[in-house]
């Protein structure tokens, strides 16, 4: 069995929560002698735990309103002594210092204090934890011989393996636990001194500081970056808010080749599902959560629109959502009453650009979904040719698909139906209904530094939408209008968008002009058979048109309705357009931008 040799355990936390329960383990279970300070130690003979005072070890009270307290050297220095050196252990002898074999200590919550709008400077200082600190380091630094426990959901995690390495020969297992928790000890001690040093940097508390911080986390290597020549890395962000994430995920992930070998994601595939999710999350929750019909199902079925459907109070339903995504740009998107129509016109948008590519759904997928996907090219396929695409797709597959969640049924007939099928992987990230917060942020790597940035959180502000010509668009125009601008503003810019019924037909991305953007997006809708759909199809810009050009090309390829920010000196001339054209328009007031 292991050699459990935790006779002392100094136990001082802010954060009380289930630290009596842990000690009391410690004392009945092993025999371990708990030493304490003030209000760890009241909490600890309140419920009946025998402590021994700090005070009586040092020789010391608690000095300067508790700021100095186990700050001595008969505290220090048994935790710091090697036990392996004999010349500390005399040491320890000489000066009647008892070694402490256990450090249990959590810090002062300085981060939730500073985030108080009311909290005080005097305050914030205060909440500046000394003690703690230098007991986890010094922990930390002899974790060989010292075992240190920095959080409470780590009690359990300590008792169980305490339980099992002393009934098991496994001394490499318990000194694996001491390296870890040491580790996770200097993590926590790293990002506290962070996040003080970067209040500290504030000139006033209105000001951003000079020194940021982000943590993360390795999930190791990846295959290789963009191409085969670059290195790659998968990191996680620790305290990322973002609801969805795509860096921990289950079994389904990695796919296998023909010859069995694993298939994990590559660089470019989680770039472009990271945006798969992004569009298909903001659509689900902007149209998806509306309350019953999307725009494309408004339109097909001949019923009520969406500002119908917002004046009942009922439970929302999940109206399917179905995105295409490659190389971070949507090249398909469907809304639909029915998943597989919805996965229908996601894939007719542009059947070719899809093979290959990224699949998010906002709803879980089931075997009959997953049968129509694995029969795309036989069941959809072939009907683009009979549509009218000038060149049919000739075969199909997809990289990834990223859902809710994936039923096993569902599984079995994607990994078993085709070839591709055996690799692709399969992402479960959760339900999309709750938005990203403020406190996440972009960043972007540049020569020299790093530039960061809010993220863009506006998405359908309908309520700062603006008719500006004598046109207002029809109930089916403002459905796809919806749709179009959500699609256009995950699109790289330029960006130009063309929505009809419920789907995306054509998308003009990340051109030098907005022109040519124009020019990309009808034709790209011709080109894939949508000719016809072109006729009252609807249009997003992510930014103004600087002149009337833009607005003439799509005009001529039939689109009816346009949204826009507006903001251009030639707004008044690019109206006057659209009036002449008869076309109706909206102004936003919001430019999406996306580099």
């Amino acid at each position: 069995m292991a050699d459990i040799s935790i006779k002392r355990a100094l136990i001082a936390v802010f954060d009380k929560r289930g630290v009596a329960e842990f000690a009391r383990t410690l004392v009945d279970e092993f025999g371990i002698e708990i030493i304490s300070t003030g209000g760890t130690a009241a909490c600890l003979k309140e419920a009946g735990v025998p402590v021994t005072m700090v005070e009586d070890v040092t020789g010391f009270p608690e000095l300067l309103d508790g700021r100095v307290k186990t700050l001595h050297p008969k505290i220090h220095a048994g935790i710091l002594a090697d036990r392996d050196n004999p010349e500390h252990m005399r040491q320890l002898r000489e000066h009647g210092i008892q070694p402490i074999d256990m450090v249990v200590v959590n810090l002062y919550p300085f981060e939730d204090t500073i985030e108080r709008p009311d909290c005080t400077f005097d305050e914030a200082i205060e909440m500046i934890d000394i003690g703690g600190p230098c007991m986890l380091r010094a922990a930390a630094k002899n974790h060989k011989h010292v075992l240190v426990v920095d959080q409470a959901h780590l009690y359990d995690v300590v008792i169980d393996a305490m339980r099992t390495y002393r009934d098991e020969d496994d001394e490499e297992g318990w000194q694996d636990l001491y390296k870890s928790n040491g580790f996770g000890a200097f993590w926590e001690t790293g990002h506290y001194d962070s996040v003080v040093a970067s209040w500290l940097s504030k000139d006033s508390e209105d000001d951003n500081p000079l020194v940021h911080t982000i943590r993360l986390w390795s999930w190791g290597a990846l295959r290789y970056g963009e191409n085969s020549h670059q290195g790659a890395e998968m990191l996680s962000m620790y305290g990322d808010t973002n609801p969805l994430d795509l860096t921990s995920t289950d079994g389904h992930a990695v796919g296998e080749d023909e010859e069995g070998e694993t298939v994990p994601m590559s660089y470019n595939n989680y770039v472009d599902a990271d945006a798969a999710i992004d569009l298909c999350a903001e659509i689900h929750r902007e149209i998806g959560l509306a309350g019953g019909k999307s725009a494309g199902a408004a339109a097909a079925d001949d019923a009520m629109g969406i500002d119908d459907i917002l004046e009942i109070q009922a439970p929302r339903p999940t109206i399917p959502t179905c995105v295409f995504i490659k190389h971070t740009n949507a090249c398909g998107v469907g809304i639909a009453t029915d998943p597989i129509e919805a996965y229908r016109r996601a894939y007719v948008g542009d059947p070719n650009a899809a093979m290959g590519g990224i699949l998010a759904v906002n709803f879980k997928v089931g075997a009959e979904f997953a049968d129509a996907v694995m029969g795309t090219l036989q069941r959809f396929g072939q009907a683009a040719a009979t549509n009218g695409c000038e060149h049919p797709p000739q075969a199909f597959f997809v990289e990834v698909i990223v859902a809710p969640g994936f039923d096993q049924d569902a599984v079995n007939i994607i990994r078993s139906a085709k070839k591709w099928g055996q690799r692709v992987r399969l992402l479960e990230v959760g339900m999309m209904d709750v938005a990203p917060t403020d406190e996440s942020f972009d960043c972007k790597r540049i020569a020299g530094g790093m530039l960061i940035q809010s993220p863009d959180l506006v998405g359908l502000n309908e309520l700062d939408w603006q008719v500006v010509t004598d046109r207002a668009p029809t109930k089916s125009e403002m459905d796809d209008l919806r749709l179009a601008w959500l699609v256009c503003k995950h699109t790289k810019s330029n960006a130009i968008s063309i929505c009809r019924n419920g789907m995306l037909i054509g998308n003009g991305a990340g051109q030098m002009s907005r022109v040519m953007s124009c020019r990309i997006a009808t034709w790209l809708a011709k080109e894939n058979g949508h000719t016809d759909m072109l006729a009252g199809a609807v249009a997003a810009s992510d930014a103004f048109f600087p002149f009337r050009d833009g607005l003439d090309i799509l005009a001529d390829a039939g689109v009816t309705a346009i949204i826009q920010p507006g903001g251009s000196k030639r707004d008044a001339e690019v109206i006057a357009a659209a009036n002449e054209r008869g076309i109706a328009m909206i102004t936003t007031g919001i430019r999406h931008f996306r580099h």
